[in-house]
C-alpha cells in the first residue's frame, strides 16, 4: 500500500512561522543515500544532507572578532617575543565556534610550519583560551595568522594577528672598548655601539649605567661622539648602552679609554706612516719637553757655533756647536727641560766667543758650544782660539809659524785648524766641525776652510747637516765654510738652527737646535 504522505507531501510549500521536524538520529543510524536526502545528526548536533557521494553538515561559519595576549587588552594584531620563553596564553573571542571540537592553529604568513596550540580551553562559542610556546613562533617565518576551525570544516582566519618582536641585538661584544682617545682629541663617529633589530623598529639608545668620559656623547641612535676633555683624568671608561623600542630592551656594557695628551714642546711635526710615523719636536729655543707616558725617543742635540775670530785680517774660523745623537733613549712619564745654545758674537779684539751649551736637563745630556776662533793681531802674534764642541781655528801669524788650533770635545767634534802665515800676508785656520777638523792654512793655498758637519734624518727622516765649522779668515784668500751652517772667511755668519761656526774676521755662530722624535704611540 502506498504511504500516503508520498502523495501528500509531494510538491508541498513550507508556510506559516513554525519549524519543521528533521528525522534524526546518530552518524551509525543513517539510512539510503539519495541526493537531496535531508536529516539532523545528533552527534554533531548539525543538520546535513546527502550530496549523492556523502553526507554533508550545514554550519555558520566561525567569525573572529579580537584576542587577548597574556590578559592584555583585545586587539586584532600585537606582537609576541619569542625570546621571553615559556607559554603564551590567548583568548579568542567571536561568535559560532564549535565547542565541541573546534580547534585553533596559528598559520605563518612568511612561509614555514603552524604552531599549534598547547591547551586549549572551549569556554563558549564565542571564547576559545588557548596557550603556545613562545620560541614555537619565528621571526622569519612572521606575521602568524590565526585559524579556528570547526568540525564543520568551516573556519575563520584573523589574519596577521601575532607579529614576531625579538629585542634589539648588539653585535659587537661585551667590554669591547670602543675607542682608545686622548685628551682633547675628538673620537670621530663610532658606531660599533649601536643595537639593531630585525624589524627594522626605531631603536633608542641611552646609556643606562656607568659614565662616558666629559665631551663625549651618545645619540638615540647609538653614535658616540666629540672631544675628550682636557681635564679628564686618563683610564677606562665604563658604561653601558640600553638600546629599546617599543616592544623589547636590550643592554650591553662598553667601554672608552682615555690616554693622557701627547707629548708637548717644540714645533711638532710628523712624517712617515704606520708602522713607522713619527711624531718630532723641533726646538730652535728654550723650552719644556712634556711626555704623559713612557716612550723611546730618538734624539739630536746640536750646541751653538762660535763667533770667528778677530784681529786684522786673519781671524780663526768658529768651532761649531757640539753635536750628539741618541737612538731609543726611554723616559718617564714628565716634564724636561730643554736649553738650546746661541750662538757665539765675533769679538774684533780676541778671539771670538764660545757657543752656549745645548741640554736636556733630566736625561744627562750636554752638548758643548763651539769654541771661538782665534785671534790675530796683525802684528806677529797670534792665538790657537778656544776650545769646544768643535775647537776655533787658530789665527795667522805673519812671521811664518804654525800656530795649531784648539781642541774639540771627543764625540761631539773636532779640532780647528792650524794657522800661518809669511811676509806676503796671514792665513787662519777653519774652525773645526762635527764631520772633520778644520782646514788648515797654508802660505801656498791660503786660509783653512771650515770642517765639514755630520748628517742626521731625525728632523725630516732625510738627512740635514748640521754643525759645520767656520772658515778662516786672511788676506782676501779667505775660507768656505763648513758644510752644517758654517759661515765662510771674511766675516760671514753661521746660519742659525744649524750650530755652525762662524766665518773669521767678523762671524757670528749659529744657535744650536735640539730635535726630539719618537714612533706616533697612536698610528703604529
Amino acid at each position: 500500500m502506498a504511504d500516503s504522505r508520498d502523495i501528500l507531501g509531494k510538491n508541498r510549500k513550507f508556510k506559516g512561522t513554525d519549524s519543521i521536524t528533521l528525522p534524526k538520529g546518530t552518524e551509525a543510524q543513517r539510512v539510503g543515500g539519495e541526493s537531496g536526502e535531508l536529516r539532523f545528526n545528533t552527534d554533531t548536533n548539525l543538520a546535513e544532507y546527502y550530496d549523492g557521494t556523502g553526507w554533508k553538515p550545514i554550519d555558520s561559519p566561525p567569525t573572529i572578532t579580537g584576542f587577548t595576549l597574556d590578559g592584555g587588552s583585545s586587539v586584532t594584531s600585537t606582537v609576541i617575543d619569542n625570546t621571553a620563553g615559556g607559554d603564551a596564553t590567548i583568548v579568542v573571542s567571536g561568535s559560532n565556534f564549535d565547542t565541541t571540537s573546534g580547534t585553533i592553529v596559528f598559520e605563518p604568513e612568511g612561509g614555514g610550519s603552524n604552531v599549534s596550540n598547547q591547551t586549549i580551553t572551549r569556554t563558549n562559542s564565542s571564547s576559545f583560551t588557548v596557550t603556545v610556546t613562545r620560541t614555537d613562533f619565528v621571526e622569519a617565518n612572521d606575521p602568524y595568522a590565526i585559524k579556528l576551525t570547526n568540525s564543520s570544516g568551516l573556519a575563520a582566519t584573523l589574519a596577521s594577528a601575532l607579529d614576531v618582536n625579538a629585542a634589539p641585538t648588539f653585535a659587537t661584544t661585551a667590554d669591547t672598548v670602543l675607542s682608545t682617545t686622548r685628551l682633547g682629541v675628538s673620537i670621530g663617529s663610532i658606531t660599533t655601539g649601536q643595537a639593531t633589530d630585525a624589524d627594522s623598529d626605531t631603536i633608542t639608545h641611552t646609556i643606562s649605567a656607568g659614565a662616558l668620559p666629559t665631551g663625549i656623547s651618545l645619540a638615540t641612535n647609538g653614535t658616540l661622539s666629540g672631544t675628550i676633555d682636557a681635564g679628564v683624568t686618563p683610564g677606562d671608561f665604563t658604561f653601558t648602552i640600553s638600546a629599546a623600542t617599543t616592544y623589547g630592551t636590550t643592554t650591553r656594557q662598553f667601554k672608552i679609554t682615555v690616554l693622557g695628551a701627547l707629548p708637548t714642546g717644540g714645533t711638532i711635526t710628523t712624517y712617515g706612516s704606520s708602522p713607522s710615523e713619527y711624531r718630532v719636536h723641533s726646538f730652535t729655543s728654550s723650552g719644556t719637553f712634556t711626555s704623559n707616558e713612557t716612550l723611546d725617543l730618538d734624539w739630536l742635540v746640536v750646541a751653538g757655533g762660535a763667533g770667528g775670530g778677530g784681529g786684522g785680517t786673519a781671524g780663526g774660523g768658529g768651532g761649531a756647536g757640539g753635536m750628539i745623537e741618541q737612538t731609543s733613549q726611554t723616559v718617564s712619564a714628565q716634564s724636561y727641560t730643554v736649553t738650546v745654545g746661541a750662538g757665539g758674537g765675533y769679538n774684533s779684539g780676541g778671539d771670538g766667543s764660545n757657543g752656549g751649551q745645548s741640554v736636556i736637563t733630566g736625561l744627562s745630556i750636554t752638548s758643548i758650544g763651539g769654541g771661538g776662533g782665534g785671534y790675530s793681531n796683525d802684528m806677529n802674534s797670534a792665538t790657537s782660539g778656544q776650545s769646544g764642541g768643535s775647537g776655533g781655528g787658530a789665527g795667522g801669524d805673519d812671521e811664518g809659524g804654525y800656530i795649531s788650533g784648539a781642541a774639540g770635545t771627543s764625540g761631539q767634534g773636532n779640532s780647528g785648524g792650524r794657522g800661518t802665515g809669511n811676509t806676503s800676508g796671514d792665513y787662519a785656520g777653519g774652525g773645526g766641525g762635527k764631520g772633520a777638523v778644520g782646514g788648515q792654512a797654508t802660505d801656498s793655498v791660503g786660509s783653512g776652510n771650515g770642517g765639514s758637519g755630520g748628517s742626521n734624518a731625525f728632523r725630516t727622516g732625510s738627512n740635514i747637516t748640521y754643525a759645520g765649522g767656520g772658515g778662516g779668515g786672511g788676506n782676501g784668500i779667505d775660507g768656505t765654510g763648513g758644510s752644517g751652517g758654517g759661515g765662510a772667511g771674511s766675516g760671514s755668519n753661521a746660519i742659525d738652527g744649524l750650530g755652525g761656526g762662524g766665518g773669521g774676521d767678523g762671524g757670528t755662530g749659529g744657535d744650536g737646535i735640539i730635535v726630539i722624535r719618537y714612533l706616533h704611540p697612536d698610528n703604529n
